[in-house]
């Protein structure tokens, strides 16, 4: 998943080099999402830590 997130920066950056700035700017905003979906996937997962 992780891969996922950094090939559509990639994305967007290549969109934005070319000149796409809107198509940059949504790929970056969906991105975004994305990441904050998949940090919210692994922040609610609870810790079995026996001290």
């Amino acid at each position: 998943m992780m891969s996922l997130i950094f090939l559509m920066l990639f994305i967007a950056m290549l969109c934005a080099f070319t000149g796409k700035k809107s198509l940059s700017f949504g790929m970056f905003a969906v991105t975004v999402l994305v990441s904050v979906y998949w940090f919210h996937h692994h922040a609610n997962d609870a810790l079995s830590i026996l001290l």
